[in-house]
């Protein structure tokens, strides 16, 4: 009798951990898998295509999957966490770039989201939100489940790439080096927070601005704080005529420190020569 309890605590047991484990769907195609069957063959032919070339081309992964519940794999709390744990089991991107892209769409949940790699930043989870307010739900509320997903494609490409032109969908142009570079992790950091480099652009502008003005004055350096910010002035007091000195007073005036002096020099006769510039 307690080995036959025994026995029901066992299978218990393992039934009950097989129910609340957490499992994912596998990949039938590097680029579609449609578990929940929305697309028909000449949809799904065509969207692989552009994502093959996109691949080709860009060298990004993107994969479109549909499952018609994500409580098939598990208890998720949330379409986020299962798309989430889909993405990196199935190691979307490069691992250098995280860069990849996942589309999801959970049927009969009513739920989809557009997982994309770190890399991107916060603001590409923002435009892929509106990707998916403004072209997959529309069609979804019509139940043009087929077209919703090949225009919400296209334009999930057109929002990772702005240089792309998608609004034909049959053309996809060829990367150029502006696109390559708006591709690489550090242009998505810049993106992300350009605001900060502007900033850090204005500092560094009047740092050196008013340095380079110095130079580019001509004006003498000042014996108090070595800028060239010193003005002279010279005041006449008496002309030279003849054999006959005159006599003149010099004025200087540091505009960045306020350091000033005065001198009082001698001009020297028309028959003698200047010492002075």
């Amino acid at each position: 009798m307690l080995l036959i309890k025994n026995l029901f605590i066992t299978l218990f047991l393992i039934l009950g951990t097989n129910a609340f484990a957490k499992t994912f769907p596998t990949p039938i195609t590097p680029y579609i898998s449609d578990y929940a069957n929305l697309l028909d063959p000449e949809t799904e032919a065509r969207i692989t295509e552009k994502l093959v070339k996109l691949r080709q081309t860009l060298d990004l992964e993107m994969a479109v999957v549909t499952i018609e519940t994500r409580f098939d794999y598990g208890q998720f709390d949330s379409i986020e966490e299962f798309t989430a744990g889909l993405f990196d089991q199935w190691r979307f991107g490069r691992s250098a770039r995280n860069d990849g892209v996942l589309v999801l769409i959970s049927h009969f949940d009513g739920e989809m989201r557009i997982e994309v790699g770190s890399s991107y930043g916060s603001i590409y989870d923002k435009r892929m939100g509106l990707v998916i307010q403004n072209y997959f739900i529309p069609h979804f509320k019509n139940n043009q489940l087929s077209e919703g997903i090949e225009v919400g494609v296209y334009e999930t490409i057109n929002r990772l790439q702005p240089t792309y032109d998608i609004t034909d969908p049959k053309t996809l142009k060829t990367t150029s080096l502006v696109t390559a570079i708006k591709r690489t992790a550090f242009w998505r950091t810049i993106e992300d927070k350009y605001m900060l480099f502007v900033f850090l652009g204005i500092i560094t502008f009047l740092f050196f601005e008013t340095r380079m003005r110095d130079i580019l004055v001509g004006l003498r350096r000042c014996p108090n704080c070595n800028r060239r910010q010193l003005h002279h002035k010279r005041t006449i007091k008496k002309r030279r005529i003849g054999k006959e000195q005159g006599k003149e007073i010099v004025e200087a005036y540091c505009s960045s420190c306020h350091y000033n002096a005065r001198e009082q020099r001698s001009i020297p006769s028309l028959n003698e020569p200047s010492n002075h510039i």
